[in-house]
C-alpha cells in the first residue's frame, strides 16, 4: 500500500519526491525489486524496525517498510488525518478510516489520536511546517493537543530537530510557519532564545516588539533572497544570487542559512536593552547575539559552516547601517567590510537591507531605506570590482620582512595586512609603491 505524504501529495497535485510503501513482510525483496525496474539503489534504513530505502536519480525517494500490525493499526498509529490515507496501487483502492479524504477537502490537519504527539514529539514541528507548506489551517482539537505536549518537543534528537527546522524556515512564508510554533508553545521549547524576543519594546525607529520584528525581518530577507533583481542594481544581480546559491554544507544553502542568520540577528535584545535619556538602546546586542546564536545552533547539532555564517552575519548586520551617512562609498571602505564579512560579503548585504526595510517605526523615513538600498548597492558594486579579497600581494610577506627588517611577529602580520588594504585602495599599484608605503607606516609608530 502507499501510504503518507506520498497519498496525500498525489491527491493535491504537488510534486511527490518521497514515496512511502507498507507491505506485510520482506520490504527487501520490494526493494530491490524496485530498484531493478525503476533504477535506483536499494540499501536498508533499519533491518530492526523493517524498512528499506531505494535512491533514486534526482533526490527521489522510495520506502518500503513493514506494516505495524493491520494496515489499520499502521494508519492509526500516524501523525495526521491527511497523512493516514492508504492506497493499493494494484487496484487503486482507497483506505481512509480516520476521514483524511475530508480534512484534505477542507483543507484542515487534524491529530489521527490523542497520542499523536506523545508517539512522535517531532511531528509538533512537522505540524507548523506542514501548515505552512499546504496552506492548511489546523484542527482547535489538534492545536489543544499540541500545546498539551509542547513541553516534548525537545526530546528528538538535535539532528531530527535540526532538520525539521531547515524544512520549516524554507517555506515559502516562515513568518507563518514560526508564528503558529510560538502559538502552540513549541517555540518556547525547542527555540527558547527567539520565543523569549516576544514583547520586548524597542525604540521609535520600530513599530512591531523584538519578536514581530525578527519574523518581518525573516520575511523580507527571504523575499530579497527570491526577486534580488528588484532590490539590487542588474550589473551586481548574477553575483548576488550566485553567492547565495553556493553551498554551506551538504544539506545547507547560503539562501537557507541567511533565513537562519535573520532569525538570530536580533537574539541578544532581551538582556541588552537600557533606557536612556536618548531613548531605548540595544548597546553590544549583535556582538553579544553570535554566542546565544552559536549556543542555539550548537544544541541542535548544526554544522560548522553554517555557526560560522551566522556568527558573522549576526556580528556585522549594524555594519552597513552605520555606513550609509559616507556614501559614496570608497575602495577602502569596501574592502575593510569585505574582509569583516569574508566570505559571505554579498549575502550579509542581503540580511542588512532586510533588517532596515522591515524597520518602519514613527521616526523611520522612507528615504533612510532608499539611501541604506543605495549603499548596499555602492558596496556590492564595490566588492565585485574588488576581486579576490583580500587581492594577492605585491610583495610576499617573506621579501616585505626583509626588505624592511621587520622580524616575523604581530608587527608584520599588521604590516602585510596594511599593505593590502592600500593595494585594494588603490594608493599602492607596485612593489616599490608596497615598500616606500612600509617605511612610512613604520616611521609613523603604526604597529
Amino acid at each position: 500500500w502507499l501510504v503518507g505524504g506520498a497519498v496525500r501529495d498525489l491527491l493535491l497535485d504537488r510534486p511527490v519526491l518521497d514515496w512511502d510503501f507498507v507491505v506485510p513482510d520482506d520490504p527487501r525483496g520490494v526493494a530491490r525489486a524496485l530498484a531493478g525496474a525503476g533504477g535506483g539503489v536499494a540499501f536498508p534504513l533499519s533491518e530492526r524496525h523493517g524498512a528499506w530505502r531505494v535512491q533514486r536519480d534526482g533526490g527521489r525517494v522510495v520506502d518500503v517498510t513493514v506494516r505495524q500490525g493491520t494496515l489499520a493499526e499502521d494508519l492509526a498509529r500516524r501523525d495526521l488525518t491527511v497523512n493516514a490515507v492508504a492506497v493499493r496501487p494494484d487496484d487503486g483502492t482507497v483506505l481512509d478510516p480516520h476521514g483524511g479524504l475530508a480534512d484534505l477537502e477542507a483543507r484542515t490537519l487534524r491529530a489521527v489520536g490523542p497520542d499523536a504527539f506523545r508517539d512522535d514529539p517531532l511531528r509538533l514541528l512537522r505540524l507548523s511546517r506542514l501548515a505552512a507548506e499546504l496552506g492548511f489551517v489546523v484542527d482547535e482539537g489538534t492545536v489543544a493537543l499540541a500545546r498539551r505536549d509542547a513541553h516534548r518537543a525537545d526530546e528528538p534528537a538535535g539532528e531530527r530537530r535540526l532538520a525539521e527546522l531547515h524544512r520549516l524556515l524554507a517555506v515559502r512564508d516562515p513568518i507563518d510557519a514560526l508564528e503558529l510554533t510560538e502559538r502552540l508553545g513549541v517555540l518556547a521549547t525547542v527555540l527558547p532564545e527567539i520565543a523569549a524576543l516576544r514583547d520586548v519594546p524597542q525604540n521609535d525607529f520600530h513599530h512591531l516588539d523584538v519578536l514581530g520584528h525578527t519574523l518581518h525581518v525573516l520575511d523580507s530577507t527571504a523575499d530579497i533572497a527570491a526577486h534580488l533583481g528588484d532590490y539590487f542594481p542588474a550589473d551586481v544581480v548574477a553575483a548576488v544570487g550566485a553567492a547565495l546559491d553556493a553551498p554551506l554544507d551538504g544539506s545547507v544553502d547560503v539562501r537557507l542559512g541567511l533565513r537562519w542568520a535573520a532569525l538570530f540577528h536580533d537574539v541578544a535584545k532581551p538582556w541588552t536593552r537600557t533606557e536612556t535619556p536618548a531613548g531605548v538602546k540595544f548597546l553590544g546586542h549583535s556582538e553579544q547575539g553570535v554566542a546565544a546564536a552559536d549556543a542555539a545552533l550548537e544544541r541542535l547539532r548544526a554544522g560548522t559552516a553554517l555557526r560560522r555564517f551566522c556568527a558573522v552575519l549576526v556580528r556585522e548586520h549594524l555594519t552597513l547601517g552605520f555606513l550609509v551617512a559616507r556614501r559614496p562609498l570608497d575602495a577602502r571602505t569596501v574592502y575593510r567590510y569585505a574582509l569583516a564579512t569574508q566570505p559571505w560579503t554579498l549575502p550579509s548585504l542581503v540580511l542588512s537591507l532586510g533588517d532596515r526595510l522591515a524597520t518602519r517605526g514613527r521616526r523611520t523615513r522612507l528615504r533612510g531605506l532608499r539611501r541604506h538600498q543605495e549603499a548596499a548597492a555602492q558596496l556590492a558594486r564595490g566588492y565585485v570590482a574588488l576581486g579576490t579579497v583580500p587581492p594577492r600581494p605585491l610583495v610576499p610577506g617573506d621579501r616585505l620582512a626583509r626588505a624592511l627588517d621587520v622580524p616575523p611577529g604581530p608587527e608584520l602580520g599588521r604590516l602585510v595586512a596594511a599593505v593590502l588594504e592600500e593595494q585594494a585602495a588603490g594608493t599602492v599599484t607596485d612593489e616599490e609603491g608596497a615598500l616606500a608605503f612600509g617605511r612610512r607606516w613604520l616611521a609613523a609608530g603604526r604597529p
